[in-house]
């Protein structure tokens, strides 16, 4: 008898105007509804499932970092994206000259409640849900994050 199999590894992100979109999360749900909080391959999981490869989203994939100080990788295709992730108009911060972070303009006018961890990244006081991206200069357009620097927060974090 065979293991049930993962067919993706996305859960919802519900963000504060109940809008939804699909994020990448280190969550697995199971056919036989259990699921692993930190498993991402088979040996990892503790009900010995079997994992098939996530499914991408479309768009550039960004880390969204939660004001509970959660991680998930999330992908973001149009402007309305980064909006939702954020709860409102979108602000950029830059963090080196390969990465922005994107907060919520108003923020601080919608007292929304303080991002310990990103403000630890970006080295200043930030609020809000927020979304850390690559930036390529030479087009001005939002990439995706490395992953260096998502396995260096998660390392940091002890994740």
């Amino acid at each position: 008898m065979s293991d049930p199999a993962v067919s993706v590894v996305h859960v919802r992100y519900t963000t504060h105007m109940e809008d939804a979109m699909t994020i990448t999360t280190w969550i697995a749900a199971h056919s036989d509804g259990t699921t692993c909080t930190v498993a991402t391959t088979t040996a990892d999981c503790p009900h010995n499932h079997t994992y098939t490869a996530p499914t991408e989203a479309p768009g550039t994939k960004g880390l969204l970092i939660t004001t509970a100080g959660e991680l998930a990788i999330a992908a973001f295709a149009e402007l309305e994206d980064y909006q939702r992730a954020v709860g409102g108009y979108i602000e950029t911060v830059s963090l080196d000259d390969r990465h922005d972070l994107i907060a919520n303009e108003e923020g601080l006018i919608q007292r929304l409640p303080m991002n310990i961890l990103a403000s630890a990244i970006a080295k200043r006081p930030l609020v809000g849900d927020v979304v850390i991206v690559g930036f390529d200069d030479a087009s001005g357009d939002f990439v995706d994050v490395d992953d260096s620097i998502v396995d260096s927060i998660r390392r940091t974090l002890g994740a």
